[in-house]
């Protein structure tokens, strides 16, 4: 599947027009054994940051090789990023089943793109039970242009739509769209202009569900909110 991005203009025009878009499905691959062998390196951690099997996998899939370059080339030309291609930030999540915290945390990203592959996700049962779908509010604001209403404008968003009823007020207001990836096609999105967050995964969810999130290059200074958030999260 050395071909998995060869549309990636095509992609890129989606994701600028939309402010997201579906990349190809990677069922093809062995997601079985990717989500093994990754669940092994996060020795039962929530989060862990790039290991050496989701490194592996990133590189299977051209991520770093095509899909990088080309986001490096729009953010530079689209959004006067000054920054490094070296920036970026790659974890991996997985949420038990009945994990009491990982949930209705609405957030913008820092990072100009946010990549998320879908690795392992749990059936959706007949009764609707919730399987960590992901919310998300596309164009929920425009680009921050200054780091004091960014660091406001996230404030504002989780004080008052980081939960499940501020997320139904924000829905009567501005587009909701909810992502099962029952498919595995992975979700491409311009991170800090995506208001998102993710529903439970039920107590009696068919397995754990496990994501990888790709974040490419934070237009904030180098003492911004994004930075100092990550700091204080690998402590």
């Amino acid at each position: 599947m050395n071909n998995y991005l060869d549309n990636i203009d095509e992609i890129l025009e989606e994701l600028l027009l939309n402010g997201y878009v579906r990349l190809p499905s990677i069922k093809g691959f062995d997601l079985d054994n990717v989500a093994s062998r990754i669940s092994e390196d996060m020795q039962g951690d929530t989060f862990k940051e790039l290991s050496f099997n989701h490194k592996n996998f990133l590189e299977t899939l051209g991520i770093s090789e095509i899909l990088s370059p080309k986001l490096f080339k729009l953010a530079s030309e689209k959004f006067n990023y000054g920054g490094k291609a070296q920036d970026q930030y790659h974890v991996a999540r997985r949420v038990e089943p009945g994990n009491s915290k990982e949930f209705y945390r609405g957030h913008f990203d820092s990072h100009l793109f946010t990549l998320v592959l879908p690795i392992k996700i749990p059936h959706k049962s007949k009764d609707d039970k919730p399987i960590g779908e992901l919310i998300f509010f596309p164009f929920a604001r425009s680009q921050p242009k200054y780091e004091f209403i960014n660091f406001f404008q996230k404030i504002w968003f989780r004080l008052f739509f980081s939960s499940r009823n501020g997320l139904k007020n924000l829905s009567k207001k501005t587009p909701m769209s909810i992502e099962l990836f029952d498919d595995y096609r992975p979700l491409l999105f311009l991170g800090n202009t995506f208001f998102h967050t993710n529903k439970p995964v039920d107590k009696d969810a068919s397995s754990y569900r496990l994501t990888l999130l790709a974040h490419f290059y934070d237009p904030s200074p180098k003492y911004g909110i994004g930075n100092i958030l990550r700091i204080f999260r690998s402590r």
